[in-house]
């Protein structure tokens, strides 16, 4: 099994606000399963297409629905998000981030239809996929590192390869899903909405803002 577990991309700042979203993401987590009744929580807080609210929008986006959700969703953050914030600032990241989220859910929402309306959506995402989109267009170049489990072997690939490959695989997973061969429940068209609101906002920011950062 190959896993990505950082990249080579410096920066010049502190991404502080990264670094508070994955400890939002990762105590929101313990403390709903700290809970005497944790479904309590899903059913209160979770995101249900077919009958949501402004704030469900939001608290649905820190929460998991397992551990490994968890960790999948906060490495990639960790990944690729400091640099993100590192080019865009820190106030104008936090914006990007829950916009990107946002974009996410109302993709999901959109394309929901019959059961798959009432049941409940919980993760981050359709935000984080917004930062891998952002990291494409500012970073096509910088190497992603990774390694191989069980043999500690490790290599590099350029990001646009590798983000390829998991675009490759969202839309494996889309196909999947609009021809009724994928019952995994996964909310692929969030991961789809948020990447593209990231893309199109990074491609904006570098033709138009580059210089201009700041937070």
């Amino acid at each position: 099994m190959i896993v990505p577990i950082g990249d080579v991309n410096p920066r010049k700042t502190i991404p502080f606000v990264n670094y508070i979203l994955i400890a939002a993401n990762i105590g929101a987590f313990f403390w709903q399963f700290a809970q005497p009744h944790p479904e309590t929580l899903i059913k209160d807080y979770a995101l249900y297409p077919g009958s949501y609210s402004v704030t469900t929008l939001f608290t649905s986006m820190f929460m998991h629905a397992s551990l490994a959700h968890l960790f999948g969703n906060m490495l990639f953050l960790w990944i690729t998000g400091d640099n993100v914030e590192d080019r865009i600032g820190h106030a104008s990241y936090v914006i990007f981030y829950l916009a990107a989220g946002i974009a996410g859910q109302f993709a999901h929402i959109l394309t929901c239809t019959g059961e798959a309306l009432e049941i409940p959506t919980v993760g981050a995402s359709g935000a984080i996929s917004g930062v891998i989109g952002a990291y494409l267009v500012f970073f096509p170049n910088s190497r992603i590192k990774f390694m191989v489990l069980f043999f500690f072997a490790t290599f590099t690939s350029p990001s646009w390869l590798a983000i390829g490959l998991w675009i490759a695989t969202q839309a494996a997973l889309i196909y999947a899903q609009v021809h009724g061969k994928d019952t995994s429940h996964i909310a692929v068209f969030a991961h789809a909405g948020g990447f593209a609101l990231g893309f199109a906002f990074a491609l904006f920011h570098r033709l138009f803002l580059r210089g201009r950062a700041g937070g």
